[in-house]
């Protein structure tokens, strides 16, 4: 219930600054490549995971590209990307961590001026993240490996997204002025992430019952390096 009222709760403050009459009405497009960090805590998988095996540590790097159309102050587009925890190994065994995501956003440009625009985003869409459990690599026969077909597995948990997130970028390169801008823009984007329903874990033959929740729920900040262009008018 915490995470519907906050997504409704940010949902209805992008209407109602939608429906604020202001001064101009930005519109245009923008694409931008986004590497960022996450900070998606891994405790529970590491509490599951059997003695011998390696404690995931890293904090996930995400690589991603995104696109927004801007209509009247109104932000709508889309985001998909990697996620990238690394490799972890102990003794003879090794766990590798990675994943993707896809949301759709939706936002409001609140600042617009001489090439600096400022916007917060709702992001809805879903997370999946693949763990892949193996022995370290070695020489090892045919027979070997197929005498023991359950060496390695991977498992994948899928959970349904939410993202809030605030974006600042400013035209380094191009034209700007209050009215219009456009060429290549650098920015950020900061904004916290939940899981709004638990995850289902899954693996290459069927469904897994017991598995751990390790939602993606965390802080995260990512670079945005891109371009496009957008105009003013009243």
């Amino acid at each position: 219930m915490k995470t519907k009222s906050i997504a409704l709760s940010v949902a209805a403050a992008i209407f109602i600054l939608g429906q604020c009459k202001l001064s101009a009405q930005v519109s245009g497009g923008l694409g931008f490549f986004k590497p960022g960090i996450n900070t998606i805590q891994f405790n529970k998988l590491n509490d599951f995971l059997p003695a011998g095996y390696p404690a995931i540590t890293n904090q996930p790097f995400v690589g991603s590209g995104a696109g927004y159309c801007l209509f009247s102050n109104f932000v709508i587009g889309g985001e998909g990307g990697n996620i990238h925890a690394g490799t972890f190994t102990k003794g003879n065994q090794k766990v590798e961590l990675s994943g993707d995501y896809g949301l759709f956003s939706l936002g409001y440009v609140v600042l617009n001026k001489k090439g600096l625009l400022l916007f917060p985003l709702l992001g809805i869409g879903s997370n999946t993240l693949n763990v892949f459990i193996h022995q370290k690599d070695e020489t090892a026969s045919f027979h070997t490996i197929t005498g023991e077909p359950f060496q390695s597995a991977t498992l994948n948990y899928k959970t349904s997204l939410l993202k809030v997130s605030f974006s600042g970028i400013y035209n380094v390169v191009g034209s700007k002025s209050d009215n219009a801008s456009g060429g290549l823009f650098i920015g950020l984007e900061a904004g916290y992430q939940i899981a709004y329903k638990s995850g289902d874990w899954k693996y290459e033959n069927g469904s897994i019952s017991d598995g751990p929740d390790i939602s993606p729920n965390g802080f995260f900040l990512q670079l945005m390096i891109g371009g496009g262009g957008f105009g003013s008018k009243k």
